[in-house]
């Protein structure tokens, strides 16, 4: 499995978050998924940072995500396979729980990597993989509940 990360991926990343958050969160059907608390993004500075690095790959959906301490997963496990061909995670959170990040899972549910999130980092990984935050809850409220930036890659044929 083809993994990578990157670490200080956003150059003003103090800014990049007060813009996010400034504009707010709300819930947006896409097809038959729900996605709570969410702001679509587009052409952004993690966008490019993916068309510049890959560059088989077109960014076809960005958006950030705020997930508040009891906030309500319908899926804790799961695939982001009808989304693109690869999930970029983009951690956005200046301070966050020990362990805080993203587990991959072989077909069986068994962890097969855990990635330890550190502020201002992206994870990239197949989106067929099963995967889920490394802990069963999501954490904080306001502006210090977690926020992720995610932005899905679709291999250009």
């Amino acid at each position: 499995m083809n993994v990578s990360i990157y670490e200080n991926v956003i150059k003003d990343i103090d800014s990049y978050v007060f813009d996010i958050i400034d504009k707010g969160f709300q819930d947006i059907q896409i097809g038959d998924d729900l996605f709570k608390n969410v702001r679509q993004r587009g052409l952004d500075e993690l966008f490019e940072f993916l068309s510049d690095k890959y560059t088989d790959y077109s960014p076809v959906l960005n958006f950030v995500r705020r997930s508040p301490l009891n906030q309500e997963e319908p899926n804790f496990i799961h695939t982001d396979e009808m989304m693109g061909d690869l999930t970029a995670i983009l951690y956005l959170n200046k301070t966050y729980p020990s362990g805080y990040g993203t587990t991959l899972y072989d077909e069986d549910n068994k962890e097969v990597f855990i990635c330890k999130a550190k502020h201002n980092s992206l994870f990239i990984f197949p989106s067929h993989v099963k995967h889920s935050r490394n802990s069963l809850h999501n954490f904080g409220i306001g502006d210090d509940a977690r926020l992720i930036q995610v932005c899905f890659l679709k291999k250009i044929i």
